[in-house]
């Protein structure tokens, strides 16, 4: 004799939570992605209405109002500034140096940022601002 069950199990694999973490994953990545282009030192850029489009650098130099220098977000005192330079002139391409000075930064700061840059054999740098309304 042959007994069926009245209940019949259909066997299936529910994909669902696969799609939520892959959506996730590729969340967590575009919104990494675009982070990471810009500095993590948050700065106060001035205003400026011929503002271009921000564009990442191979270096960035963030200038905070405290006049402190990070190279790649990493503090780096004013007296090794041309050392660490000319050991990255290599790695930097044409024009893809950006110097993110805050707007409370003293101007004899920025300028000697520049003048280091051009002693290290890298003249073309990038002065970042934001677009103003005027």
């Amino acid at each position: 004799m042959n007994f069926k069950s009245r209940f019949q199990r259909r066997t299936s694999i529910d994909i669902t939570p696969l799609i939520d973490l892959s959506f996730n994953l590729i969340l967590f990545f575009m919104v990494s992605y675009s982070i990471g282009n810009v500095s993590a030192i948050t700065v106060h850029l001035p205003r400026a209405v011929q503002a271009g489009a921000q564009r990442s650098g191979d270096l960035v130099i963030t200038i905070s109002e405290k006049n402190e220098v990070y190279l790649n977000d990493v503090n780096v005192r004013m007296d090794i500034l041309l050392d660490e330079l000319k050991k990255r002139k290599e790695s930097v391409k044409d024009g893809a140096v950006v110097i993110r000075g805050d707007k409370m930064t003293n101007y004899e700061t920025i300028v000697r940022v520049m003048d280091r840059l051009n002693r290290a054999g890298i003249p073309k740098f990038t002065l970042a601002t934001t677009r103003s309304a005027d």
